[in-house]
């Protein structure tokens, strides 16, 4: 859980998709996406979507170029 959020990860293969490194960048979202439109290009587990949509944005966006891995990031919100 992070900023009041659970995430769902993949752990198949190497890579999760969820960068810990960005922990505070997707908090900042959070607090400046208030009645914004957000479009998240990569968006792949939604981290800066599912972050702008619980920081208030009246629009999300979240665009990745897998249709496989996108569904997986809208399951989550």
């Amino acid at each position: 859980m992070e900023n009041e959020i659970s995430y769902a990860i993949s752990l198949v293969g190497q890579k999760t998709g969820f960068y810990a490194d960005q922990r505070e960048n997707r908090q900042f979202i959070s607090t400046i996406s208030n009645g914004q439109k957000v479009l998240d290009i990569c968006c792949y587990s939604g981290g800066f979507a599912l972050n702008a949509a619980h920081g208030g944005a009246i629009d999300v966006t979240g665009i990745y170029f897998i249709s496989k891995h996108f569904s997986f990031g809208l399951v989550q919100y």
